[in-house]
C-alpha cells in the first residue's frame, strides 16, 4: 500500500491539517480505513487518535483509491469537530472480522406475511 499526497492544506480556524490522498493497493483490495489512518499518522508524525479518514473510495476499473484525512491539533479539537460516525469508522473494532462478533439470539426467526382482512 503506497500513500501519495496529492493536496495538503492547515486551516488555522479549525486547527487541523486537511490532507488529500490516493493510495496505490496493487496485491489486494481497498484497504481499511484504519490501515490507510495509521499509515497517515506515520507519514506526519502524529498520533492515531487525531488522525480521521473522512473518505476513501477505490476508482472504477483501478487499484488506486482516493481518500481526505484531516490531522488535529489536539485530541481535544478533534473531540469537538469531528462528527461521532466519523470516529467510529475509524475505530480498530469496527474492522474486526463479523465472526468474532456472535448474533445474540441463535438463529433468526422468519418473517411472517401480514393476513389481510377477508372481503365481504
Amino acid at each position: 500500500m503506497e500513500i501519495r499526497i496529492t493536496r495538503d492544506a492547515y486551516n488555522s480556524l479549525l486547527r487541523r491539517r486537511e490532507v488529500s490522498f490516493s493510495v496505490d493497493h496493487n496485491s489486494s483490495s481497498t484497504p481499511k480505513l484504519y490501515d490507510v489512518r495509521k499509515a497517515i499518522a506515520a507519514r506526519f508524525g502524529a498520533q492515531e487518535d487525531i488522525v480521521f479518514v473522512r473518505n476513501l473510495e477505490t476508482l472504477t476499473g483501478t487499484t488506486r483509491a482516493v481518500g481526505e484525512a484531516e490531522v488535529y491539533d489536539s485530541a481535544e479539537d478533534a473531540k469537538t469537530l469531528v462528527r461521532t460516525y466519523v470516529i467510529n469508522r475509524n475505530v480498530a473494532d469496527r474492522h474486526k472480522s463479523k465472526e468474532a462478533t456472535p448474533k445474540e439470539g441463535g438463529k433468526s426467526q422468519p418473517k411472517q406475511k401480514k393476513q389481510l382482512p377477508a372481503k365481504a
